[in-house]
């Protein structure tokens, strides 16, 4: 007599880990919040992530620092549409062992009446391993950079962690290795300037050398979006998905009131403004100009005018403050208030992960993937840029000719699943 047996075999898919380096900007808060509810593209009855790793880097009280990322859920998990309370058995917290910017940086201010979140273990190759498989020794990773982080600990990083499938850095300030305002010696300076070059120009090497088909993949609001404004989303669109809280302490974010003081100093001295010495009365000014059709709104926009066109800031070896001042200032203060919100680190990582999604089905709607041609700098002050080239390279890839509007339908739909309007409990 024989026996049938029903033989099947049962292929289990590898859990899927995100390791987000962060210093809890608002923009961080989004990016966290998109990797913490984005659904798989395949299996869109799961959460994408089964575990997030959070590394805290880049800023000198990293566990308060923590507290407040903390707090941002908390709320969120009691806002309309509420943000799923599971991220408190999928989140691991980390802080790297020094602040590499060497100072506290000004947003800190946020959390400064905060408890700090304890215990809160370094960070190392082998702790995050370790918190790894502990979600899934088969885990395949993808690693988030939204923060300035040390190369050593990168290095570590990528030679501890299994599985690596990509390495996301939105460059600019968060490759630096280093506040280039603290250093005063020429030797130093020059070391700074290296390492920061040599930052962006070996990473996909030493990534590779561990993860022989894992790649780097660098963006930037241009080339990435080829729109200025990528940075930010309108304030009135960031109200519907994040606390209020939270948005209240972004808006008064130094970014905008320094980039007034800096084109203040490049306009006519007719139309330049007085600005008072405290600081944090000259923010709340520079807000409300934002927000309201006042006096000053209307100055401002003269001096942005005046700058612009002064010859001596279209000369300046760096470009960033012209492009600051065309492109984002500029619009902000022309018209009627339409205030935004920095929003960039969501939008790039939301960008990279709808891109690999697209990927994997097969095609793209979803940007294009170019060979990264790192560039040099002998300025500390002067991140390196990466340019999109024809012809691989071996430095990694930049992701470009991605729609700032598809990326913000695709964050709709990732914080609001079953429809924007329906979870606003607004009319169809």
């Amino acid at each position: 007599m024989h026996s049938r047996y029903d033989v099947r075999l049962v292929f289990f898919t590898p859990a899927r880990v995100a390791v987000i380096l962060t210093d809890t900007k608002m923009d961080d808060k989004g990016a966290v919040a998109v990797a913490l509810e984005k659904r798989d593209a395949q299996k869109p009855e799961k959460k994408q992530y089964d575990g997030v790793m959070l590394v805290f880097t880049g800023v000198e009280d990293r566990g308060r620092v923590a507290q407040g990322m903390n707090q941002f859920l908390l709320r969120a998990e009691k806002h309309v549409p509420a943000f799923s309370a599971d991220w408190k058995s999928r989140l691991r917290w980390f802080k790297t062992r020094d602040n590499i910017m060497g100072d506290v940086k000004s947003h800190e201010q946020w959390y400064k009446d905060l408890q700090p979140y304890e215990p809160l273990p370094v960070a190392t190759g082998s702790s995050l391993a370790a918190a790894i498989a502990h979600v899934d020794p088969k885990a395949s990773v993808d690693i988030f950079q939204i923060a300035p982080c040390a190369d050593k600990d990168v290095w570590d990083f990528i030679d501890a962690i299994p599985n690596i499938n990509v390495y996301h850095l939105f460059f600019g300030y968060n490759s630096r290795q280093g506040s280039f305002e603290l250093v005063k010696d020429d030797q130093d300076k020059e070391e700074l300037a290296e390492r920061q070059s040599k930052f962006h120009a070996t990473l996909q090497d030493h990534l590779q050398a561990k993860h022989p088909h894992a790649r780097v993949i660098f963006t930037q609001n241009v080339p990435t979006f080829d729109n200025a404004k990528a940075g930010s989303q309108d304030l009135d669109w960031c109200r519907q998905y994040f606390p209020k809280e939270d948005i209240d302490m972004a808006l008064y974010d130094h970014f905008w009131s320094k980039r007034v003081r800096e084109a203040n100093a490049y306009a006519d001295p007719d139309l330049q403004i007085e600005i008072p010495d405290d600081r944090d009365e000259f923010l709340r000014q520079v807000v409300e100009a934002r927000l309201k059709p006042t006096a000053l709104r209307t100055k401002i926009l003269q001096v942005v005018k005046s700058a612009l066109a002064n010859g001596e800031l279209t000369d300046l070896t760096d470009k960033t403050l012209r492009y600051r001042l065309g492109g984002i200032l500029l619009p902000e203060f022309t018209g009627k208030p339409h205030p935004t919100l920095e929003l960039g680190d969501a939008n790039h990582m939301t960008a990279v992960m709808e891109y690999l999604d697209h990927e994997k089905a097969g095609g793209s709607t979803a940007g294009e993937l170019a060979p990264a041609i790192c560039h040099n700098s002998d300025n500390p002050k002067f991140v390196p840029r990466v340019e999109a080239g024809t012809s691989p390279t071996g430095q990694g890839w930049v992701l470009e000719k991605c729609k700032l509007d598809k990326t913000r339908a695709d964050m709709e739909a990732i914080f609001a699943p079953h429809g924007c309007k329906a979870a606003l409990g607004l009319s169809k």
